[in-house]
């Protein structure tokens, strides 16, 4: 019996040290070295034991227990009530700065209910398009004026993009894989 009272003292002792170099052994402290660090720590072992081995004596103490705990471990704040918000309107260079998503141009167009009707025959030609969203983005070139794309999508990659482009140069379709941007075409 004594053997494993010794054997338990040094492993205790021994989870506290460390050593620096072979010749040399250093105790390291388990707490701050503060007054109330070490009145927690001498606490906590005694509410420890006495949680596990005489519950009863607990109870003297209960109110002094709750009052600590809620210090110790005050409850999650009530969440405050949230107004509806509309959300804020994004800066004007955002509105007008490429998509990260990718799509496809089909046409150009100078009136919008041009591009109107022409994604409406494109759609109904080709299947492949039924279910993609059209845009237009006004595009001004240089000595001709100023165009409406219309550009189909979204695509996760442009690799999604450029195959659909190859379905439909295969039918004689002018397809090329260009950024999602633009305004939703009123149909």
């Amino acid at each position: 019996m004594k053997r494993i009272a010794v054997t338990a003292s040094l492993l205790l002792v021994g989870g506290c040290m460390t050593t620096t170099d072979a010749n040399q052994i250093t105790l390291q402290p388990t707490v701050a070295p503060t007054q109330s660090a070490a009145l927690a720590e001498r606490t906590s072992v005694e509410l420890a034991h006495l949680a596990r081995f005489d519950p009863d004596r607990l109870a003297g103490v209960d109110a002094e227990l709750q009052a600590l705990a809620a210090v110790l471990f005050p409850p999650d704040p009530v969440p405050a009530e949230v107004e509806d918000v509309a959300p804020p309107t994004p800066p004007v260079d955002i509105m007008n700065a490429p998509s990260l998503r990718h799509g496809v141009h089909l046409a150009s167009y100078r009136i919008e209910d041009n591009a109107i009707s022409g994604w409406r025959e494109l759609a109904e030609a080709h299947t492949e398009l039924a279910a993609l969203e059209a845009r237009l983005e006004r595009r001004n070139i240089e000595g001709r004026g100023e165009f409406l794309r219309l550009k189909a999508g979204p695509f996760d990659t442009r690799r999604d993009a450029a195959a659909l482009c190859a379905s439909l140069r295969d039918h004689d379709i002018y397809c090329m894989p260009v950024d999602f941007s633009g305004r939703t075409l009123a149909e």
